[in-house]
């Protein structure tokens, strides 16, 4: 368990840097703002019906439009959520015995997201300065990544697996997302919470198995996290 903990961290760890690096060419490739906001925090996430509940990082770029609204560009990516549970396997031939035999498994579940939309600051300060409540409307891209590992004493090149639960699962969200933030002299510390619900949700070619339980249409988020607000000379 500890070395998956590490190995996902790792993943984790690599696919933010790059997102990092995406996000801040989207924010300097909008030449007609000369304030860039860059933040990062801890996110929660959790699906209604699933009972899944995920940890992970949450990296953005929000880019103010006036001093009351802003453009908002983030992603995040998870630890993997792993559970025991047991399904059947079944003998590619008839004359095998036993035909059928239950076999216990360790699955896991990860999920990656890329998020945007407008917010508005609409009560308090503005943008820059003080302290304000803000809220708006979102869009997320979001994969969800099923692994699985057999526990039981298993010859797979006799018995199949066709429950095994493993692939990815991609899902379009809409919904609102608001918070409240404080700036500082060191920069401005956020908490954001969020109602998504999907509207499409399908399965990748590899996909097998049965997500039904484990994902959710609804889902719950919340991000506690800093902003450094950056200026450019965009003459």
């Amino acid at each position: 368990m500890l070395l998956d903990a590490i190995d996902t961290m790792k993943k984790i760890e690599t696919e933010m840097k790059k997102i990092f690096v995406i996000l801040i060419f989207i924010g300097l490739s909008s030449a007609s703002y000369a304030q860039l906001g860059i933040s990062a925090g801890a996110q929660l996430l959790y699906g209604f019906g699933s009972n899944q509940l995920f940890k992970g990082l949450n990296l953005g770029v929000e880019i103010p439009r006036t001093e009351q609204s802003s453009i908002l560009v983030r992603a995040y990516a998870t630890l993997r959520n792993t559970y025991k549970d047991s399904t059947y396997a079944e003998a590619i031939d008839p004359l095998t015995s036993p035909v059928m035999m239950r076999v216990d498994m360790r699955n896991g579940i990860s999920t990656f997201g890329l998020e945007g939309g407008m917010r508005r600051y609409f009560l308090g300060s503005n943008f820059d300065y003080g302290f304000s409540l803000y809220g708006g409307s979102m869009f997320s891209f979001s994969l969800y990544h099923m692994t699985s590992k057999v526990l039981s004493p298993i010859d797979e090149s006799l018995y199949a697996l066709p429950n095994r639960s493993q692939g990815s699962v991609f899902m379009l969200n809409f919904g609102l997302n608001g918070g409240m933030k404080k700036q500082f002299t060191f920069g401005t510390l956020f908490m954001d919470l969020s109602l998504s619900y999907a509207i499409v949700a399908t399965g990748s070619a590899k996909f097998t198995g049965i997500s039904q339980g484990k994902l959710s249409m609804l889902n719950f988020g919340c991000v506690v996290g800093y902003r450094k607000d950056l200026f450019f000379n965009v003459n």
